[in-house]
């Protein structure tokens, strides 16, 4: 069990557990002044309680398509204190159809995409890309997507041309683009990006999680306070 400030995670039986990236993400969001939002590859639902902690009108439709993270998913939803907005579907994204359109998606992507595949196979569905291809995927968002409707997702940092070509290939536009480094000392491993259809210029930040001591940084304190159950200073 995952302790957060305002709810728990069960993650026994996910094929993938709770992690930085999906703590990082989280926080990051911006869901402010989002009522409909849809989280791919749901896994354990901890994004979208985050997002549900964060703001109390949003209703948040979660798709996964592994059946024992979606069942471990919908504990989690309802355990929680917002269990009346969150719903989680299992199925494959690629094959999800919804008359909504949402102004909030986002994503901890399956993004690996090397051929020697994990032995095991719910843990490869979940890391690979070939279980949900780039191109396929952001082609499926934008008509999920409203009109000032945004997308956000983290991914390997070598991956980050990739996703900006498919994207604006698709007619998607990179609003912002965090580069992350897992110590200060070392080359960003991860990207966050949010997507949009209307941004002209991409505002590029960058965060590190680590000291080189090893110690969190300070401004990743900040960023997870609002959710991390135990004191990261110590």
């Amino acid at each position: 069990m995952f302790h957060f400030k305002q709810f728990s995670i069960k993650q026994a039986d996910s094929a993938m557990k709770v992690g930085t990236d999906a703590m990082i993400l989280g926080a990051v969001i911006d869901c402010s002044n989002k009522t409909r939002c849809l989280d791919i590859g749901a896994g354990t639902g901890v994004l979208s309680l985050m997002m549900a902690q964060q703001n109390s009108d949003i209703k948040i439709d979660a798709v996964e398509i592994d059946e024992l993270s979606a069942k471990e998913c919908q504990d989690n939803f309802q355990n929680s204190p917002w269990f009346e907005r969150l719903i989680v579907n299992q199925l494959d994204f690629l094959d999800y159809s919804s008359e909504k359109k949402y102004d909030l998606i986002f994503s901890n992507p399956p993004y690996y995409s090397t051929t020697n595949l994990n032995e095991d196979v719910r843990k490869a569905q979940a890391r690979h890309v070939e279980s949900l291809p780039v191109r396929e995927m952001i082609l499926k968002i934008k008509t999920l997507l409203t009109v000032d409707g945004e997308f956000w997702v983290i991914f390997p940092h070598s991956e980050k041309t990739k996703w900006f070509l498919n994207a604006e290939s698709t007619g998607l536009r990179v609003k912002t683009a965090i580069s992350i480094r897992g110590k200060a000392e070392k080359e960003a491993n991860r990207v966050i990006l949010c997507f949009n259809r209307s941004a002209i210029q991409t505002e590029e930040k960058e965060f590190v999680v680590r000291n080189v001591d090893n110690s969190y940084t300070k401004e990743y304190i900040e960023l997870t306070n609002e959710f991390h159950s135990i004191d990261l200073r110590k």
